[in-house]
């Protein structure tokens, strides 16, 4: 028999938006009596917070508990979404979490924002539904971050590595995976061995793979020629597109752009 599964506390988001600022504008010290949540979009920021420092980097979310000091010191112009959270002092959270590969933090803290910031006169009923079911679902990817935080530095280091080679896939020129390897703190021969080991591939291919489901959802969802597709997605040519297209489904991408008319 299964065991029920504890009930997660409620929480409350009292605050959030979306904050962008250039170079050199540093956040003094300061403290809240909520949790404060921030996610950075984009940008380097050194983050004081308690006797700790910390780097906001794109794809990282910092956590900081109530009534802890903390700052913000702008090393370039960044952005960011915050959030302030009324939730237990010793919510299992970690200070640091990064991004999944496919930004799943980045999404629920644009949905809680966007939700939260609509007027009062335009919002739907069921607005305040919709932001607890986020929070809900916020709150257990980060405890499933905090019981992970024990996982192998190398899985910790392909994981960043993959949020960073999907978020870029689309990216013209693309990516290099020794820029990608500076960027989580390991050398480019070390990036590609984790990835052998750990995910029985190379890093160009998780690329190739995020890119080719780039151009897909593309083609199934939209009347974009095939050489706009294949410019959205960072392929060089449309017919560099068909080719990886046909070897991955079997179809080209006029067949499958006709298989979903006929679903339809």
């Amino acid at each position: 028999m299964h065991e029920s599964p504890t009930p997660l506390p409620p929480l409350r988001l009292c605050a959030c938006g979306a904050y962008r600022a250039p170079q050199g504008r540093d956040f003094p010290v300061h403290a809240h009596d909520t949790w404060e949540l921030v996610y950075y979009r984009d940008g380097h920021v050194l983050c004081p917070v308690g006797a700790q420092v910390y780097e906001g980097q794109p794809g990282v979310l910092l956590l900081t508990p109530p009534g802890t000091p903390h700052a913000e010191i702008a090393r370039t112009a960044y952005s960011n979404f915050f959030l302030a959270v009324e939730a237990p002092a010793d919510s299992p959270w970690p200070t640091l979490c990064f991004d999944d590969a496919d930004a799943s933090l980045e999404r629920l803290c644009a949905a809680l924002v966007r939700e939260f910031q609509t007027p009062a006169d335009e919002a739907p009923d069921d607005r305040s539904a919709l932001i607890s079911l986020l929070l809900a679902e916020l709150d257990l990817r980060l405890r499933r971050a905090r019981a992970q935080a024990d996982l192998p530095e190398g899985e910790l280091v392909v994981r960043r590595a993959e949020r960073l080679l999907s978020e870029r896939a689309t990216a013209t020129p693309a990516p290099r995976v020794q820029d990608v390897a500076r960027e989580v703190g390991v050398a480019p021969s070390t990036l590609r061995a984790l990835f052998a080991r750990r995910r029985g591939r190379t890093p160009r291919a998780h690329l190739r793979e995020a890119r080719l489901r780039h151009a897909l959802a593309l083609l199934r969802g939209s009347t974009l020629t095939l050489e706009a597709v294949a410019g959205l997605s960072g392929y060089d040519s449309a017919s560099h597109l068909s080719r990886d297209v046909k070897g991955a489904t079997g179809k080209s991408p006029g067949a499958l752009r006709h298989a979903g008319a006929l679903a339809e």
